[in-house]
């Protein structure tokens, strides 16, 4: 909670790789990060940068989702389903299991930015890649 703002590409690299760790307890990861990883683009990799309200709400966002997320444990003695979406620029996959009371319950989030070549693929190649990525 207490993880000072990034001012430079360096320190947004930092936070990114320690939140990245656990991206799989975060619902749409890679959806409330892209703010972030867009400015890093560019070419000098130390320079500071403008710090956007964009930025700021994702990085406020990714703090809360770290200290309120809850995943059950996985029991590989029971049945996975696998939830998978897909938008212009994304995916997001959600694999839970149901309890003895047959509740519904996430063990994983998985989600992905789409590379330039596949932002160009159609509705169903897109939902395709959701489900390959989250069976991989």
């Amino acid at each position: 909670m207490d993880f000072p703002t990034p001012t430079t590409k360096t320190q947004i690299r930092a936070f990114l790789g320690l939140a990245g760790y656990y991206a799989h307890y975060v619902k749409n990861f890679s959806l409330i990060v892209a703010p972030l990883t867009h400015v890093l683009k560019g070419k000098i990799k130390k320079e500071r940068v403008t710090w956007t309200k964009e930025c700021d709400q994702a990085f406020t966002e990714l703090i809360n989702r770290l200290t309120e997320s809850v995943l059950y444990a996985p029991d590989y003695k029971r049945e996975f389903i696998i939830q998978t979406g897909a938008s212009d620029l994304w995916i997001g996959i959600v694999m839970s299991q149901r309890d003895e009371k047959n509740e519904e319950h996430p063990v994983l989030y998985l989600s992905k930015k789409f590379t330039d070549a596949q932002c160009k693929y159609g509705t169903t190649e897109k939902e395709g890649a959701a489900i390959i990525y989250a069976i991989n």
